[in-house]
């Protein structure tokens, strides 16, 4: 390939790249696009330092302990939100006021 093509397939991949990276790290890109990614890391440094730091941040993020369901669930917040809108007009602003 002439350095003319591979400077356009470098730009045509390096704007394309992070696009696809969060697909690349769940293992969801065909072979082709997989291949694509993988090749243009190997020659982008900055798209290495992005995926390396989205690799970090998925770490992280399971890490993190897992949110306990509120009791009742979804059904209870629609019941609690129906209770407060069958209230009389003057009962939301007393709770505002702390009465």
């Amino acid at each position: 390939m002439s350095n003319f093509g591979h400077r356009l397939r470098f730009t045509r991949d390096h704007r394309w790249a992070p696009g696809h990276m969060s697909a690349y790290l769940d293992g969801e890109l065909a072979a082709r696009a997989r291949a694509r990614l993988d090749r243009h890391i190997e020659e982008c440094a900055q798209c290495r330092g992005l995926l390396h730091s989205l690799r970090r941040m998925l770490g992280v993020l399971h890490g993190l302990p897992q949110p306990s369901a509120r009791p009742g669930g979804p059904q209870a917040i629609a019941a609690a939100v129906r209770r407060r809108l069958h209230e009389p007009a003057g009962s939301a602003e007393e709770r505002v006021d702390g009465a």
